[in-house]
């Protein structure tokens, strides 16, 4: 008889630099590497329902439930996962010190270059990357109202349908997006990796301050 697992296995994967919230979580202890590689959540968001992704990709697996609001940054995870949702009053009563999410210092429409790490490399649609709106209001979780409405921009492989062209579409270790212009202050930043074959997308979020 196997010995059981004493923890999941790593699996699925997360941004390694620049560093997202699930990384910046990992560093204070409060979630283990595994937990940041399953930031994951129905694909269909913004949208609150599950069901087929939007044409022309509709062929690919049925999105599940799109993560609740207030959960959306943790792919709508509510373990210990849930602290990459917290405010910074609610990181700082966790931690029991003052704490604020760092920010990562950026121009606006200056291109922001991702790194990520993979230990299951689903056949992939692409990415996707949303951001706040102006005015949004740090003190309160992010929700889809303190979010732009639609993404500011889809990276998506376009081959249809994906199980004739799984080899075709590869999750990317390296990718790159132009932010949005007249952007000011502090932003949240929300990325998804959108897979084909399953119903989910994987979730990472960024604290930018746009100078």
């Amino acid at each position: 008889m196997n010995k059981p697992e004493s923890k999941p296995q790593l699996k699925h994967g997360r941004v390694i630099s620049p560093p997202s919230r699930s990384a910046i979580a990992t560093d204070e202890g409060l979630i283990l590497d595994w937990q940041a590689n399953e930031m994951e959540g129905g694909k269909n968001f913004p949208s609150l329902t599950a069901g087929p992704f939007p044409r022309p990709y509709e062929t690919d697996n049925v999105s599940l439930v799109p993560p609740a609001d207030d959960y959306i940054l943790s792919g709508g995870k509510t373990d210990a996962r849930d602290c990459v949702n917290f405010t910074n009053e609610e990181m700082s009563q966790k931690l029991n010190r003052p704490f604020t999410w760092p920010l990562l210092n950026v121009d606006p429409g200056q291109t922001f270059h991702v790194k990520w790490v993979y230990t299951m490399p689903h056949v992939t649609r692409g990415y996707s990357w949303f951001i706040t709106k102006d005015g949004w209001d740090p003190e309160k979780r992010i929700s889809r109202a303190q979010l732009e409405p639609k993404s500011f921009y889809d990276d998506f492989y376009t081959q249809v349908p994906y199980y004739q062209h799984a080899a075709e579409l590869k999750a990317k270790i390296e990718h790159e997006v132009k932010l949005p212009t007249g952007k000011h202050g502090h932003h949240v930043i929300v990325l998804l990796w959108v897979v084909a074959d399953t119903g989910n997308a994987f979730y990472q979020a960024f604290d930018v301050n746009f100078k």
